[in-house]
């Protein structure tokens, strides 16, 4: 079992991608909002992934990432990113800072099979 943080604006994607990780027996927590995402990581363990929303309605994905990736014990954290951008151009995090990316809409499965390989599992 994982710690996924999700962050995610949307309430009914949220909710889809909490059931579908925690029926593969991960622990979710689902935050709607860059700011409290930074809250809860300062308040709690690292999480072992992150899929993180990158554009959302004021602090986006893009400066969530980038504050983990300047905090010590948050930089090696997996995170995943969920857009229905296009990886390029202005707004998109640095290649590197990211360990995956899934496009909206996705796949459930993608979204499975790309939380159990940034954590060492096994898909099914």
């Amino acid at each position: 079992m994982a710690r996924v943080l999700i962050v995610e604006d949307e309430p009914s994607i949220g909710l889809i991608l909490r059931e579908v990780l925690e029926g593969e027996g991960h622990e979710v927590t689902v935050l709607t909002s860059g700011a409290a995402a930074l809250d809860w990581l300062a308040a709690e363990p690292p999480p072992d992934a992150v899929l993180l929303d990158l554009f959302m309605p004021g602090l986006g994905g893009r400066e969530v990432l980038e504050a983990m990736r300047r905090e010590r014990r948050l930089r090696d954290v997996p995170v995943i990113l969920v857009t229905g951008a296009v990886p390029r151009g202005d707004g998109f995090p640095a290649e590197g800072s990211y360990q995956g990316l899934l496009t909206k809409p996705f796949d459930l499965a993608d979204v499975v099979g790309a939380v159990n390989s940034t954590v060492g599992r096994d898909g099914g």
